[in-house]
């Protein structure tokens, strides 16, 4: 596929501004001067999206680069390959452009090494003064700091002064702030993403590395002691006094805190709730709803303009279960413009079908869901879900047995589905059908499962289920 070409990949990933900035950055002496270089780049980006093979496309450029020649595939791989090298030039140069300071920290060490002592002296005074004014304290900020330092010390050994030198003590206390963050924040990723996928990461972390991390009091940096509390709640999950303590931290959280960083704690703190919510803990809806709202109030999950539609859908749930069906009615018109062009569509199907079924109008429920494409996870195991639970009220047996039956066997097939979410779905079908077969005999043993399972989605409605049948039974 012509797609799959990384020349044409990587031009295709570029904005307007930035293809007629590379186009100047070609047609520069400096960085190029081969000629049909340039010509290859005003060839090709007519035909960036030429659904022909790789090779009609170069012999059609070739044509038009070389007319009356006979096509030589060897000048135009190597003509390819060497443009491919100053796009990925021109890329590291556009990332570099957009992070001043590294710009300057970069000079210091030049004109450090240069034997310039004005210009290194002028260039560190500006990265000072940024860090004087820089409230916000991230990996970036850390890592920057710690480089800042090591060129000072550098510089000071080059003087060979005998005398205290207080960067050395300043490189080594930023390399501990930098490494700790660092780890702390893998360290947090690693579990969030083992507790959805198949996975079982090394965090490389023990009780003594964080015994010392606290006995240093986190190094007087609030967003490291956020991510340690973070830890401790995915560590120990079942100790609610760091849930209470991360609550009380965003509550409090001050503009250190990046707004990037700060939409990855929401989201960790959202996650956490989550997984209280999957082990039947009711208590934490509304404590990830009320984060939600405020992720999306302040706009923190907002990516390029655009709400994501698992955010969007994962409020629209987290709200109906509350049965907050006026205040879900006003947000899905309100937010879903918010939503980007090609999710747009699947994401409301799905929410509006949840929206219907929770208001008893199974026929535009199932109109909606035969419209969900299953390709995301989240919305392949919400559908079936749903659709069991429409089966079931609709007293559509036959369907509902052949529905459960295939999405066991998804379940069981699917290696990427972690261990805990695919138990926490295994359940409801396997308790799903022990209520159909509607054995009085078993409906005490069946409830206490119910209650008693601690990976087990929509445990409310199967109990609900429950307690009908024993009603049904009494008259």
């Amino acid at each position: 596929m012509v797609r799959n070409i990384k020349l044409i990949s990587i031009l295709n990933s570029l904005n307007p501004r930035e293809v007629r900035a590379f186009q100047q950055f070609v047609d520069s002496p400096y960085f190029n001067q081969d000629e049909k270089l340039s010509l290859l780049l005003t060839s090709i980006l007519p035909r960036l999206s030429y659904e022909g093979s790789s090779r009609e496309l170069k012999e059609g450029l070739y044509t038009t680069m070389f007319p009356n020649e006979i096509y030589d595939d060897k000048r135009m791989r190597y003509l390819f390959s060497n443009l491919s090298q100053l796009a990925e030039q021109f890329l590291l140069q556009q990332s570099y452009r957009t992070n001043p300071i590294q710009q300057q920290l970069t000079l210091a060490n030049i004109s450090n090494q240069r034997g310039l002592p004005k210009l290194y002296g002028q260039t560190i005074h500006k990265v000072e003064q940024h860090f004087k004014t820089q409230p916000q304290r991230d990996v970036l900020y850390f890592q920057q700091h710690l480089e800042l330092h090591r060129i000072k010390d550098e510089h000071f050994q080059q003087q060979r002064l005998r005398k205290f030198d207080e960067n050395l003590q300043w490189v080594s206390d930023n390399l501990d702030r930098y490494y700790y963050l660092q780890k702390l924040r893998q360290a947090c990723m690693m579990l969030d993403r083992q507790a959805i996928l198949t996975a079982n990461y090394d965090l490389g972390i023990s009780k003594a590395w964080l015994d010392h991390l606290s006995e240093r009091s986190f190094f007087d940096e609030q967003i490291i002691r956020i991510y340690y509390t973070i830890l401790m709640c995915a560590l120990e999950e079942d100790e609610i006094q760091h849930f209470q303590a991360l609550k009380q931290m965003l509550a409090e959280v001050n503009e250190e805190i990046t707004n990037s960083d700060l939409a990855d704690i929401f989201r960790f703190a959202i996650n956490y709730c989550a997984r209280k919510i999957r082990k039947g803990r009711s208590e934490y809806l509304d404590e990830a709803l009320q984060l939600y709202i405020r992720g999306i109030a302040s706009e923190l999950f907002l990516e390029d303009g655009h709400l994501s539609p698992w955010t969007f859908t994962n409020v629209v749930k987290l709200a109906l279960r509350l049965e907050k069906f006026e205040w879900i009615e006003e947000f899905i018109p309100k937010y879903a413009p918010s939503l980007p062009s090609d999710f747009q569509e699947n994401a409301l199907h799905y929410n509006y079908a949840e929206l219907y079924y929770y208001r008893k109008d199974f026929d535009q429920a199932l109109t909606h869901l035969n419209q969900v494409a299953l390709d995301d996870l989240n919305y392949a195991l919400g559908t079936r879900v749903m659709l069991a639970k429409i089966y079931y009220e609709t007293a559509e047996e036959n369907a509902l047995l052949s529905l459960l039956a295939a999405f066991s066997l998804f379940l069981k097939r699917n290696r990427k589905i972690s261990a805990n979410i695919k138990h926490t779905y295994l359940n409801f079908c396997d308790l799903l059908f022990q209520l159909i077969r509607r054995n009085p005999k078993k409906l005490s043993n069946i409830r206490k499962k119910i209650e008693s399972t601690s990976l087990l989605t929509d445990r409310g409605w199967l109990l609900s289920i429950c307690e009908q049948m024993e009603h049904e039974l009494l008259t």
